[in-house]
């Protein structure tokens, strides 16, 4: 029997565990990666690294989030049915790996409304929540939320409270909150972050989780757990499979993308026997119930 730590005690909200559903090549901002009209000539990995996630997740009783790309799950639908028939909430990560940035907003736009028509037609059900590649939501474009609302998506999971490659949102709540936008209330969820040295840091996710030494993320955990705030994970499949094709990256990029890709699964696999995970949806639901309750109690008072 797991034993496992509570999510994040009585009063706080529920931890949640997201897949990026891509494949080996979709690297970010480099003229070396392939352009999407290449990317059918590619082989595709990601199925049996999914398979393994599946497995790890059954066995440890997690329920995860798979923020999907559209041109993934058109080549894979029975991957996406896959996961969902397992439990775990299938969310959007747009359709083609398109960063939001002030001069794309159009294909922005049009890019993540194709994603959920796509994925809703494979699983017959509503989706959600979204993710931006790259976590590409900055200061300069907070255009972003009215067009992911306005998109149909409940909620977004595209904030990098802290400095990122690709993204950044300075002086955002690193918490869970409710952003205005013209398409009604948005619950943002941020991925994790903490304070330290003054400035915030991610352990629990991609190259971050990959380079940071296990007793690190237990540290952060901890912390995260202490002030009532949710541990938010996330993973590629690429870094669960050691052996995916290399791209002729430069020094620093080949460096992040693939250093220590052996040591992903079995921080994972801790993560997952030591922490109750939940949906992104599930996390969403209970702050805005949360929400509602303390809002309430306010004007009683």
């Amino acid at each position: 029997m797991l034993l496992r730590a509570q999510a994040a005690g009585p009063r706080g909200l529920p931890n949640a565990l997201t897949c990026e559903l891509e494949d080996w090549f979709h690297i970010l901002e480099s003229d070396r990666v392939p352009k999407l009209e290449d990317w059918s000539k590619l082989p595709l990995r990601a199925e049996r690294s999914v398979d393994r996630l599946l497995d790890l997740f059954d066995r440890t009783q997690v329920h995860a989030t798979f923020f999907c790309l559209g041109w993934m799950a058109e080549r894979m639908p029975q991957v996406v049915r896959r996961c969902q028939a397992a439990g775990h909430e299938i969310g959007s990560h747009g359709y083609a790996h398109v960063l939001a940035r002030p001069a794309n907003q159009a294909a922005f736009r049009e890019d993540i409304v194709r994603a959920k028509g796509i994925l809703e037609d494979i699983t017959g059900s509503e989706v959600l929540g979204f993710r931006s590649p790259g976590f590409s939501v900055k200061n300069d474009n907070t255009w972003f939320f009215d067009v992911v609302s306005e998109a149909g998506y409940r909620y977004d999971a595209s904030i990098f409270p802290a400095h990122h490659g690709h993204g950044g949102y300075s002086g955002s709540d690193p918490g869970p909150h409710v952003m205005a936008t013209s398409g009604g209330p948005l619950v943002e969820i941020p991925i994790s972050t903490v304070r330290l040295l003054g400035r915030r840091f991610c352990f629990f996710g991609g190259g971050y989780l990959r380079i940071s030494p296990l007793p690190v993320i237990r540290w952060g955990a901890e912390v995260l757990q202490k002030q009532k705030r949710p541990l938010i994970v996330y993973v590629h499949p690429r870094e669960i499979d050691p052996d995916h094709p290399r791209l002729p990256l430069g020094s620093w990029r080949y460096f992040k993308c693939y250093n220590n890709l052996t040591t992903t699964l079995p921080k994972l696999t801790w993560l997952c026997e030591h922490y109750r995970f939940g949906t992104m949806a599930e996390l969403a639901s209970q702050f805005e119930v949360r929400s509602t309750r303390l809002a309430a109690a306010s004007l009683s008072a």
